[in-house]
């Protein structure tokens, strides 16, 4: 009687549970987690209360069953472990389904978040399982839990061409395609000056949740080549034929020799 009533009152309090949690801002998959263990708890004291008034002796039980659990605890050492936290990352959530995470190890889109591992899939497709205690212990990034992410691509430019012109173009090409965020507008700085050209850097902001990072800088870069091609701006880099390694065009090498 004991038993049918704590399986009733188990019944009761998982549905309570999941109603109250629905209210919260908490996963699905969390107020099912939370739930399974309000209704084993309750389970599990009907048990208990079942034995006690059968005239089993709990002390004696509780023994044998605690040195029973030292040893799975040593055996299923790096299951519990997982366990553990998997239930803290259900409840904290640091990251969802279909957010772009990755640890020193592993990165991949999460397509699924179970109690002993993550399910990753990488950006060529491959399934990567990553157990929770990795997750929980390593730092972790998150690419999907902020609303912009800044990409950048170098150009070099050669000195021959005109640079205010390249960067009107290489500007106006950017903010033309679509994904690039219209919050801040796309940038150019100079990154350094090279060998025959001057290396600029194109900065912009993209939102990661609503277009895919890489389409987005492949179309940038496009959109700027058919800008330039347009102009019939080159910026193929002039070739320093017969310099040394390291010596710009037109500078003689060492040795007094007249450069060619």
């Amino acid at each position: 009687m004991v038993l049918v009533l704590s399986v009733l009152l188990a019944r009761l309090v998982r549905r309570g549970v999941e109603a109250a949690l629905r209210r919260t801002s908490t996963e699905a998959y969390v107020h099912l987690l939370v739930a399974k263990l309000a209704s084993f708890g309750i389970v599990l004291l009907g048990v208990i209360a079942a034995l006690s008034l059968a005239g089993v002796n709990l002390g004696v039980l509780v023994a044998s069953l605690g040195l029973a659990t030292v040893a799975l605890g040593f055996a299923l050492q790096d299951i519990a472990s997982n366990f553990v936290a998997g239930i803290v990352l259900l409840l904290e959530h640091p990251f969802t389904k279909g957010d772009m995470i990755a640890i020193s190890d592993a990165s991949g889109i999460v397509e699924d978040i179970r109690v002993r591992a993550t399910q990753l899939r990488t950006v060529d497709g491959q399934l990567v399982l990553v157990p929770n205690k990795l997750l929980f212990t390593n730092v972790l990034t998150n690419a999907s839990a902020t609303m912009r992410r800044r990409l950048e691509a170098t150009v070099d430019v050669p000195y021959a061409q005109d640079s205010a012109r390249v960067r009107e173009l290489l500007l106006a090409a950017a903010a033309t395609v679509d994904g690039v965020g219209d919050e801040d507008p796309p940038r150019l700085l100079t990154k350094d000056f090279g060998q025959g050209t001057l290396q600029l850097r194109l900065l912009f902001w993209v939102d990661p949740r609503r277009a895919d990072l890489l389409r987005v800088r492949s179309e940038v870069l496009e959109a700027a080549e058919a800008a330039l091609a347009a102009e019939g701006i080159d910026l193929t880099p002039p070739q320093a034929l017969g310099a040394p390694p390291g010596t710009a065009p037109g500078t003689a090498p060492e040795g007094g020799g007249q450069p060619r």
